[in-house]
């Protein structure tokens, strides 16, 4: 079991201050204090410092809820992904029949099997592509790309 976050980065903290030979450089040689401190240093002092938040204890009724829930999730994905690799096996094995119907050293079998990298066989530019953020409502792409490139 991995020992908690808080623990591990306040360790890391003190061996890094007792590695750091006490003649080393620093930023700037007079202390800051109050307000002239580093706001975001601060922020993480208070992060690493918090007290991890306790988990409310849950009652048996709850506890089976949940896990009946989960389970269900479980459930569901597991049909979904075989119903869909199922569909994918099915038009798979279609299209090579499909192929193997065609007349062999034929003009037609090697249209058929021709990869084009031409406009028409490539996505349509309107498809949407999965990002790790959702998209930003009025943001234009072009507004920040420069033709100078």
């Amino acid at each position: 079991m991995l020992p908690p976050l808080r623990t591990t980065l306040c360790t890391i903290a003190l061996r890094m201050r007792r590695a750091a030979p006490s003649g080393c450089r620093r930023f700037s040689d007079k202390e800051k204090t109050g307000s002239e401190k580093d706001r975001l240093t601060q922020i993480l002092i208070r992060a690493i410092d918090a007290k991890p938040r306790e988990e409310p204890t849950l009652s048996k009724e709850e506890a089976a809820r949940r896990h009946e829930i989960g389970r269900n999730y479980v459930i569901g994905n597991f049909k979904r992904h075989n119903e869909v690799n199922h569909d994918m096996a099915c038009k798979i094995r279609l299209k090579n029949h499909a192929i193997e119907m065609l007349p062999k050293d034929s003009m037609i079998r090697e249209e058929a099997l021709k990869i084009s990298m031409d406009d028409e066989s490539c996505p349509p530019l309107s498809r949407l592509i999965p990002m790790e953020t959702p998209p930003i409502p009025g943001f234009k792409a072009s507004e920040f790309v420069s033709g100078k490139d």
